[in-house]
């Protein structure tokens, strides 16, 4: 296991850029440029980038700590363009700020200025400790302009929480072309504090992935759903109606649960990942509530299930003390809404007081076989990567998935999933590393190139091998089940798979 560590700085946002052989780890007043290759030769000073932050003394003076809130944790690092050119915003002591800066950790020249940069509000959270997710969008978007998804706390008060998108502005001229969308203010019916865990451009919709109180189930308790939300990137919100908000906007509840006759569910996501170039599929950890059984498990969603639950039903409350229920189908007003069309101000009201008062789907979204992919009891799962690959056995090639699942203890559970003769998907623990003792695991990424796990937790960052063949098994049978690795029956010992 390879290292890297400059002080507890809170090592919380990767980016990860194989072009350029680089992990890019956000912290507090730091950026760091990691090499992908070994990230024990990288540098605290040579190899990182200060961004300390302002407005210090009046976030002291609202009652936050000097060292931990009013700092500057690096919240957001993404690729703009080609990826010459990164994306960066900050929580700077409760007063956010987000700048542009150059791949090598340089301040942008003057001339390359970026239009619409110097504010974070609505880009990323207040506080360093709330979850946010933001992703950087080139195409798609109305005339074709490049802006930031985002969804985080847009108050210091926390009051307001905002799936976001930026001011379009043309790079060339610096003129704002389109005024920013976000969801509706203080509406709990588009999003009631929900803690957000991911964020992904997908065709022509933007995905967020969240967990937040279910406002359906407030008539039985209190109760925590994960929600998959999309919005169409060409939404330049509704002419009268909705002018400076989302006129595409839906979510729908995420299903990961046990089957039965009464399933046993885990309602709150924790993280979502997916595999860089395969955008049909997506994975997540999820837990259980905080109060009664702890138990956690990883669910896989196809983008295909996520569509279908977006064409399905609404789901509506005909009063402030009805019950959900679902919308009749044949009132839903045309064209269909929540559809992506070329020009949103050309909806009509009908339309978007639908919207504005419908957000919410009936059907929830399945997960793919029916089932977790992997659950454990006693273990709270916090983050996720996965790896999938081909094993060429006996002339026949076998797909293998392995899941590098973090937990809130520092380990990290090697699992992987293949499929049995007659389709049906397996899974199975092949290892559990303690990889930061005592530490929550906060990041995690896959380089294929170098063959690594990269680990991120509030005291550095770890570099552990996929690989790990020689060194973890020493029998053929523990060998011969990670796809990895091959048992060498001359030498008696287990090695790397290679094909042939």
């Amino acid at each position: 296991m390879r290292q890297f560590s400059c002080g507890h700085l809170y090592y919380r946002t990767f980016y990860l850029d194989e072009k350029r052989h680089s992990l890019f780890v956000g912290a507090m007043d730091r950026i760091f440029k990691l090499s992908l290759r070994n990230i024990s030769q990288s540098h605290c000073e040579k190899d990182s980038l200060n961004s300390e932050p302002s407005h210090v003394a009046n976030c002291v003076s609202k009652g936050k700590s000097e060292h931990f809130d009013c700092r500057n944790h690096i919240r957001v690092i993404q690729p703009m363009g080609d990826g010459t050119r990164l994306y960066v915003c900050g929580t700077n002591a409760h007063f956010p700020k987000d700048w542009v800066i150059y791949a090598n950790l340089t301040h942008l020249s003057r001339r390359d200025h970026v239009p619409g940069v110097g504010t974070g509000v609505a880009k990323c959270p207040y506080d360093p400790a709330d979850n946010s997710t933001a992703v950087w969008v080139e195409r798609g978007n109305p005339g074709g302009l490049p802006g930031l998804y985002s969804g985080t706390n847009a108050e210091f008060t926390k009051a307001d929480t905002v799936i976001f998108r930026t001011d379009l502005h043309n790079l060339t001229t610096g003129r704002r072309e389109f005024s920013f969308k976000r969801t509706l203010k203080y509406d709990s019916k588009w999003l009631d504090k929900p803690n957000f865990v991911g964020s992904f451009d997908v065709g022509e919709h933007v995905l967020f992935f969240f967990r937040e109180p279910a406002m359906e189930y407030i008539n039985c308790g209190k109760r925590v759903y994960s929600r998959v939300a999309r919005v169409c990137k060409r939404d330049t919100g509704g002419k009268n109606i909705l002018s400076q908000n989302w006129a595409t906007f839906l979510k729908a509840r995420l299903n990961c649960s046990l089957p039965g006759e009464f399933p046993f569910y885990f309602d709150e996501i924790q993280d979502v990942y997916r595999i860089p170039g395969e955008g049909s599929r997506f994975y997540a950890t999820f837990t259980t509530a905080s109060t009664g059984l702890v138990g956690s498990a990883v669910c896989a969603y196809t983008l295909r299930d996520v569509q279908q639950a977006f064409r399905g039903r609404f789901k509506e409350q005909a009063t402030s003390s009805s019950a959900w229920l679902p919308f009749p189908s044949g009132k839903v007003p045309e064209p269909r809404p929540g559809e992506c069309v070329n020009d949103t101000q050309t909806l009509p009201d009908v339309v978007l007081n639908f919207i504005r008062s419908h957000p919410l789907m009936d059907e929830s979204v399945a997960h793919e076989g029916g089932r977790p992919v992997f659950y454990r009891g006693d273990v709270v799962f916090t983050k996720l990567a996965v790896h999938r690959l081909k094993v060429d056995l006996v002339g026949t090639h076998k797909d293998f998935t392995v899941y590098y699942i973090g937990s809130n203890t520092g380990q990290v559970h090697k699992v992987v999933q293949w499929t049995d003769r007659d389709g049906r998907p397996m899974s199975r623990e092949l290892d559990v590393f303690d990889v930061t003792p005592s530490e929550p695991i906060r990041a995690m990424e896959i380089s294929r190139q170098y063959g690594s796990l990269y680990v991120a937790s509030d005291g550095g960052v770890r570099q552990l091998a996929l690989e790990a063949c020689a060194r973890r098994y020493d029998s053929c049978l523990r060998c011969a089940r990670d796809p990895y690795c091959g048992w060498d029956r001359a030498d008696r010992r287990c090695r790397a798979y290679s094909p042939g």
